[in-house]
């Protein structure tokens, strides 16, 4: 006979199996009109303040006066996040990015997210660029790391003076089940953690060489 943790674990297992199939808009009947609007009507995740998340943050100290960096971020930092991620040997760079709503500039603006290797992923403001904070929802996932996730939020917060400015990125996976956390733990410190800083780096880089800054 089964003890009721079997039943517990095998209830896990299967709830997880079960969140893997209900991905929006990639069928491949779909045509790209009705992908479009099937990702543009799912409903965003809810945040969750008290869940238990997989987190990472990177961090990069910007030789650019904290308020001429926040104006960069506005107009060229966070419309274009996408070009900054380049990837690495272990994460897949960013292909292109499509929009869904809005021009991904305020709360509500949402855009699809075409890795190299074809995978996938939604993301959503949920709010707006500013001198000390902006964060966003990423789901959809269609990788591997999507599995086990049932979204990721990603949240900039700048602080600086007249001379510099720090910026901290910080990226926290939401597991669907135990132990979904475990599983990604790994590749959230290591080849993730990776990821980010090679794309705050390329951020660095380009708002030194917009900004003048010799």
């Amino acid at each position: 006979m089964k003890r009721l943790s079997d039943f517990v674990m095998t209830g896990a297992m299967v709830l997880s199996l079960v969140a893997c199939t209900t991905l929006v808009g990639v069928a491949p009947a779909l045509s790209s009109a009705q992908r479009d609007q099937a990702q543009r009507d799912m409903p965003r995740p809810a945040v969750e303040a008290d869940a238990s998340y997989e987190s990472v943050t990177v961090e990069a100290d910007i030789p650019v006066p904290h308020e001429a960096f926040a104006h960069w971020f506005r107009t060229s930092g966070a419309p274009h996040l996408g070009t900054y991620l380049i990837g690495t040997p272990t994460v897949p760079g960013v292909a292109r990015t499509e929009p869904l709503v809005g021009t991904w500039h305020g709360p509500g603006d949402r855009q699809r997210i075409v890795f190299i290797d074809g995978h996938s992923e939604v993301e959503e403001i949920i709010q707006s660029p500013q001198p000390q904070q902006f964060r966003y929802v990423a789901w959809n996932l269609t990788n591997r790391t999507g599995r086990y996730t049932t979204y990721a939020v990603g949240e900039f917060a700048f602080s600086g003076d007249q001379q510099n400015t720090r910026v901290q990125w910080t990226y926290s996976f939401r597991p669907k089940v135990w132990p979904d956390g475990l599983l990604i733990r790994t590749f959230v410190q290591t080849d993730y953690r990776d990821f980010m800083a090679s794309a705050l780096a390329a951020m660095r880089k380009q708002a030194i060489s917009d900004l003048e800054v010799n």
